[in-house]
């Protein structure tokens, strides 16, 4: 996840901790359009992905585990 992080602040500009929130929304956005997809996001983003198949993870928090990992 560093590696994209580093990549999101060399392009943009914005702080390493604006880009981490940033990429938070985005994946906890895409993990819920695309529930089936979430193991393979945490995999990428190197989360832990217990809850391969549902971004909620029955919390109703639509980061599921990533949001947990990044503060939210």
């Amino acid at each position: 996840m560093n590696e994209l992080i580093n990549q999101i602040v060399e392009k943009t500009g914005i702080p390493a901790d604006k880009a981490q929130q940033v990429l938070g929304v985005v994946a906890g956005y895409v993990k819920q359009k695309f529930p089936a997809f979430g193991g393979q996001i945490d995999s990428v983003l190197g989360t832990s992905g217990g809850q391969a198949g549902g971004a909620a993870g029955g919390s109703g928090n639509p980061l599921g585990d990533i949001g947990s990992k990044l503060g939210f």
